[in-house]
């Protein structure tokens, strides 16, 4: 799934997977900036240079951090952590705004029409 719909156009675009902040205090985030977030990042996610011409990808989580088990973590293809129970339900961290993004070939010729009708391709 590495073929981009387009390359990144932006000179000064950098490559990474994730953004971190770690506030100095806890801070409050109103919905507003929630919202502005979100959009923001689904912005980002839905740029042609972050899509691929044979799947999808987009904003899936948002809200508290969660805390999978081992085993749900190696399920997920997420880091291990080790002082997390081996197994069980997941509990979330709600000092935490999470968000993550999820990526994946089409499923069906009905989605790839779907998508490239609305992507305009």
């Amino acid at each position: 799934m590495e073929d981009r719909l387009t390359e990144c156009p932006y000179d000064d675009a950098c490559e990474m997977q994730k953004i971190e902040v770690d506030f100095a205090i806890p801070v409050f985030m109103t919905q507003e900036q929630q919202r502005r977030l979100y959009e923001l990042i689904t912005d980002i996610v839905k740029s042609p240079w972050n899509q691929f011409h044979e799947g999808v990808h987009w904003l899936a989580g948002v809200g508290s951090r969660p805390n999978f088990s081992q085993a749900d973590a190696v399920f997920l293809g997420k880091p291990v952590d080790p002082n997390t129970p081996a197994s069980g339900e997941p509990t979330f961290d709600d000092s935490v705004f999470h968000m993550e993004t999820c990526a994946r070939p089409f499923v069906s010729e009905k989605e790839r029409e779907r998508v490239l009708r609305e992507r305009k391709v």
